[in-house]
Formats: C-alpha cells, structure tokens, sequence
C-alpha cells in the first residue's frame, strides 16, 4: 500500500522526464488537491495529460486524491503495438 505521507506521482513516455529523476515523486498532500493541482506541483503541465489513473482507476483531472493515493499521467497518444496487441510503455 502506498505512504499515507504524500500522494505518490508516476508519470509515462515523454513525461516521464518532467517529474523527478526518473518519472516518479511523492508530492505532500494538501487539502482539498485535485489531480491537476498534483500535476502542477510535480512539474507537469494539466493540458499535456492525455490519461490518468488514481489508483488503478480512470480519473478526470478534477478528481479529488489525498495522503496515500497513487498518481499516474499518461500523454495523448500512447503508442500502441500492432503485432503484441498491446500499448507500449
């Protein structure tokens, strides 16, 4: 289970290289944080995000997240592999 000391930021792909050292940080948590403000407060602008998922689960940037909650931001285009049938992190 996650820390309940922060609300714990992984980014993919390209924007991966705006947060932290390699995609991943743990923002403090704030009452009252939305994803978007999470996404600004990791570095990462909200108009850049195609996708997210709060703890497993599609989440709209307005979602609430709190101490212990699992971030993750995809870009717009994921690309996708034909032969696999599968996304391509």
């Amino acid at each position: 289970m996650a820390s309940r000391e922060g609300v714990e930021v992984r980014a993919f792909l390209h924007l991966a290289g705006l947060v932290g050292e390699k995609g991943h940080v743990t923002v403090p948590p704030r009452r009252g944080a939305t994803v978007a403000s999470v996404a600004r407060e990791a570095g990462l602008d909200p108009a850049c995000v195609g996708l997210v998922m709060v703890n497993g689960v599609k989440a709209e940037l307005d979602a609430f997240v709190g101490g212990g909650d699992r971030v993750a931001f995809f870009p717009d285009y994921v690309p996708y592999h034909r032969v696999y049938g599968m996304c391509v992190l």
